[in-house]
């Protein structure tokens, strides 16, 4: 009995070249910088034509924008599938750091592009604008996350919800700038847990004595 092969749908064959082409571009980025990186020399890594660049994006720009879009989409979903409603808020907040941290610790790559993105947004509006959004997606998907907190009773009721996600941006992004530019002094692994417990303890409801 003769098997026949099927040829894999066009649509999963387009979203493997698509993701070989983020993947390949992470590594051009990484080693020449985003200023510097070609679309040749993406295409060249990932052993592609031009021409399938331009299917799937319409320029490096748009690619790097689909990298973060994903990577971002990614890390929330994750956040979503592990915080625990009704465990003490400490806990929660370490699952958070736990993922924030682990990234940059586990992908050097990423984080550097990251770093180098934000310098290129102080210099181009439009790329600023998209950071904006960007940062408006994780205030929203923290502010959320801090009024489920407050209606399950594990976030204080005077709580201002906007000044607590900017602080808490704040402090996490100032840490994890710390350890790329000081990493033998600031340590991100021995920071979650106190860092876990003072975030907690300001985000709390007042004890009753």
């Amino acid at each position: 009995m003769t098997t026949v092969v099927k040829p894999a749908p066009k649509r999963r064959r387009g979203k493997d070249t698509e993701q070989r082409l983020l993947e390949a571009a992470l590594h051009i980025f990484a080693e020449h910088g985003y200023e510097r990186a070609t679309i040749d020399a993406i295409v060249g890594e990932a052993g592609f034509s031009k021409g399938a660049f331009y299917v799937h994006f319409e320029s490096k720009e748009d690619l790097f924008w689909a990298m973060l879009e994903e990577r971002l989409a990614r890390q929330q979903e994750a956040f979503r599938q592990n915080l625990v409603p009704g465990i003490p808020l400490a806990d929660n907040v370490r699952i958070v750091l736990n993922g924030i941290f682990g990234l940059h610790t586990q992908d050097r790559l990423w984080s550097a592009l990251f770093m180098e993105f934000a310098a290129h947004a102080a210099r181009n509006e439009k790329v600023r604008q998209k950071m904006a959004a960007m940062y408006n997606s994780w205030r929203t998907f923290a502010g959320e996350a801090l009024e489920r907190a407050r209606e399950a009773g594990t976030v204080r009721r005077d709580l201002d919800i906007e000044f607590a996600v900017s602080v808490v941006i704040a402090v996490v992004e100032g840490m994890v700038l710390q350890a790329r530019l000081a990493p033998e002094s600031a340590l991100l692994d021995r920071m979650i847990d106190p860092l876990s417990q003072l975030i907690a303890e300001w985000l709390a409801p007042p004890k009753l004595s």
